[in-house]
């Protein structure tokens, strides 16, 4: 046993030694940190959304009549004016109800001539009735001298009785004569009463109301043959803008249908020169629109050519689908060459804020975070780092109010640290409820109104961290407030970041120095 333990021995140890010097080395690198610097430039934040090119003014063309298509005048594309023909229907039927209407206006017309002969035959019956009753008068008055006559006569020789003079028969006679005189007077004056109610006979009236009466069928007979000539031009379908012709819905004999709702024969658009782009803007974006706000817009027909406009009118009407609601936001632009149809999707990017000269971070500084760091560091900022860097921009604190202040904050991130899962929002906020009062208690009411300003700005502005790498050291963990952002580099508006320092943005995978298997053996 011996003898063969000691040549294993050595077999076994040769071969190690030839492993060690033969096989490749797998040897890796330590990963390297990859770094940008936070400059100053220019930020332009953008909405982005998609709409439809329009006419500013699109007119649709429709028809108040029924009837064949009888002839056209304008076809797609063709260029009118106000009150240009497009279109006449088939008027044979209305032309028939015209030439019916003007012989009943005709007819009318004479029988107001004949009321109107018919009044002046009353009338002039009316003159002679007033004539014999002016005759009538001359016979009252005559029996009126008659009767004054008789009076006197009779007085007379009642007088001449009484004093024993003349016969008693005369005096008699003469109170007779007196009495018959009376009733001759009384008959004289009505037969005028009969006669001048005779001249104001319902004759004259009747045949007044008749002239009346026919000149009113006359004016109807009249707005009858009115509306049957507006018919007939309306049988004319005219152009009611100058613009251009984008869709004709009819053909020669096609019948037109008018009924509860008025066919659309023609669709007008206005100067082409003057578009609108009708654009889908997202309720989470639709905050940083403004009436006035420069846009550009690209459109599939012209790849790689830009186009301006500006935010015309935010339409208060919104949609919903699926749950997602979106508003309508109409962008005004010039389309002078007119190359712009109406119709094309256009991608449009609305300026919604820009600064021209902002300290910047890459996004993807906001993003890293690194492997088994600080949690607190590498932790997304919460409403408990967003207060405490506002009462850190709180300079007049006194000792005791900084004491409560710390106590506050304590129990604030113990409450964060004992919970966990999906009621940790709900206990996050209600810490930070607690919190506050705390500090609403402990401070004056002008510290109190600049903690909610600041507060306030610091929600406007957003938290974030980045971390800082100096010389050959460890990086370091920065909190900054952020504002605006294009999708690439972030807006720096606080925080102790300097202009120059070189933030991470990632780092380079381990990888070995030569792949197993491959490269020059050690020996």
């Amino acid at each position: 046993m011996r003898k063969l333990i000691l040549p294993a021995g050595l077999v076994i140890t040769a071969a190690f030694a030839a492993w060690w010097w033969l096989v490749p080395a797998a040897a890796t690198t330590a990963p390297r940190l990859r770094t940008a610097v936070a400059d100053r430039g220019g930020i332009v934040s953008v909405v982005t959304a998609t709409g439809t090119v329009n006419p500013s003014v699109s007119v649709q063309v429709s028809s108040q009549l029924s009837g064949n298509v009888r002839e056209l005048f304008a076809d797609f594309n063709t260029r009118v004016t106000k009150g240009q023909p497009l279109l006449r229907l088939d008027t044979a039927a209305n032309e028939a109800k015209r030439a019916a209407a003007a012989e009943d206006h005709r007819t009318a017309q004479a029988q107001v001539a004949v009321a109107r002969a018919q009044a002046e035959k009353a009338e002039a019956d009316g003159a002679s009735a007033a004539a014999a009753v002016e005759s009538m008068h001359a016979q009252v008055a005559r029996a009126e001298a008659a009767l004054a006559d008789a009076e006197a006569d009779a007085r007379r020789k009642t007088d001449l009785r009484a004093r024993g003079v003349g016969a008693a028969s005369e005096a008699e006679r003469a109170v007779y004569a007196a009495r018959q005189a009376r009733a001759s007077l009384a008959a004289a004056r009505a037969d005028v009463v009969r006669a001048e109610a005779e001249a104001r006979a319902a004759a004259a009236r009747i045949a007044r109301a008749q002239v009346d009466a026919a000149m009113a069928a006359a004016a109807q007979k009249a707005a009858v043959l009115r509306q049957v000539e507006v018919d007939l031009e309306k049988s004319w379908i005219r152009a009611p803008i100058d613009g251009v012709v984008v869709s004709r819905a009819v053909d020669i004999g096609q019948t037109v249908a008018s009924s509860f709702q008025a066919p659309v024969l023609f669709q007008i658009a206005g100067n082409l020169a003057d578009i609108e782009i009708w654009a889908t803007v997202d309720e989470a974006d639709i905050g940083r629109i403004r009436r006035g706000q420069e846009a550009s817009f690209t459109v599939s027909a012209f790849p790689g050519e830009s186009f301006e406009g500006r935010v015309k009118d935010i339409r208060l009407a919104p949609t919903t689908v699926q749950n997602v609601v979106t508003y309508t936001v109409v962008i005004s632009a010039r389309n002078d060459d007119e190359r712009l149809l109406p119709g094309m999707t256009a991608t449009l990017r609305v300026v919604a804020a820009q600064r021209p000269d902002a300290l910047r971070v890459p996004n993807a500084a906001l993003r890293w975070r690194p492997a088994g760091g600080d949690a607190n560091a590498s932790a997304t900022p919460g409403p408990g780092d967003q207060v405490d860097e506002v009462l850190a921009a709180l300079p007049d604190l006194t000792a005791t109010q900084r004491a409560e202040i710390e106590a506050a904050r304590t129990a604030f991130r113990t409450a964060m640290a004992e919970a966990g899962g999906d009621s940790r929002r709900l206990a996050g906020n209600q810490a930070l409820r607690r919190m506050l009062s705390r500090l609403n208690a402990v401070l004056t009411p002008a510290q109190r109104a600049r903690l909610s300003e600041l507060r306030g700005a610091g929600a406007r502005g957003g938290l974030g961290t980045v971390w800082v790498v100096a010389g050959d050291g460890a990086p370091r963990a920065v909190r900054v407030r952020t504002g605006l952002t294009d999708g690439a580099v972030t807006e720096i508006i606080g925080g102790d970041l300097a202009e120059g320092a070189a933030v991470v943005v990632g780092q380079e995978r381990a990888a070995p120095s030569a792949a197993a298997g491959s490269g020059w053996p050690r020996l």
